[in-house]
């Protein structure tokens, strides 16, 4: 995400991440539509927070590609497409063979177990039909994994596909995951650079493959995990979480 402006008090910028989030969780929920605009004034009286707050909100989910600009109509849910997701998984095929290379030199052991405990857990819930909980821990690993590089700029630069994989489910054979996971540890303690950045990118192509399989098949349906959480405002400028349940499922439509 952008970083907050210099000399803004604190109260504000608390209130703005967590109105963004809101906003967030809000539209991968589907209460926000794709194509509704998003009308600052009525966000602003939604969670009781200024104009301005709800203005930088939302210029950090454009950067996310959650929300996009209409020049003189303002801001609007972006749409989730085959061709949004294709452009997110090139960068992240790209971010994540990089991070993969780098953890060789970056990574310490602890670093390694506590991945290679994630890959098992990952493996472990999707053998259970804990699909929520496996997503979740799938997401955990990768974003651990770019962590471990050691480069803190791009782990910020994959904020933006990170959101994703909060829509996306690839479906894959999960003792494959485990395998293709673990190999890449594997590749990686033993400092091979170059073999671990093509195990990451193929682990990458592999899910996008999975998905666009789906595509063409009509089958695709996006996924929210988790529960939406809405913002009321706080007496100290800021806002508090209600935990709000999640809408039942929409059925696919032909």
């Amino acid at each position: 995400m952008p970083p907050p402006t210099p000399g803004k008090p604190a109260a504000t910028c608390l209130a703005r991440h967590r109105v963004r989030d809101a906003i967030q969780q809000l539209i991968l929920s589907g209460e926000f539509q794709p194509g509704q605009r998003l009308v600052q004034q009525e966000l602003a009286e939604r969670f009781e927070v200024a104009q301005s707050v709800i203005r930088e909100s939302l210029l950090e989910l454009q950067f996310c590609g959650l929300v996009e600009a209409v020049d003189r109509l303002g801001m609007f849910v972006s749409g989730l497409d085959a061709k949004g997701l294709r452009h997110a998984y090139q960068i992240r095929e790209l971010f994540e063979g990089l991070a993969a290379r780098l953890c060789c030199e970056s990574a310490c052991r602890a670093d390694l177990r506590e991945l290679a405990e994630l890959a098992r857990k990952i493996f472990d819930l999707a053998s259970r039909g804990d699909l929520e909980p496996m997503s979740q821990c799938d997401r955990e690993f990768h974003f651990r994994l770019v962590q471990a590089s050691g480069n803190p700029l791009l782990a910020r630069l994959t904020e933006g596909y990170q959101m994703l994989g909060m829509f996306v489910r690839a479906n894959r054979d999960p003792r494959q995951i485990r395998d293709e996971h673990l190999e890449m540890l594997k590749t990686i303690e033993a400092n091979r650079p170059a073999a671990a950045e093509d195990l990451a990118r193929r682990h990458v192509r592999e899910a996008w493959h999975a998905i666009e399989e789906q595509i063409d098949q009509g089958t695709f349906v996006p996924h929210w995990v988790g529960q939406v959480v809405e913002y009321q405002a706080a007496g100290d400028g800021g806002a508090k979480p209600t935990k709000k349940k999640k809408p039942k499922e929409r059925k696919k439509t032909t």
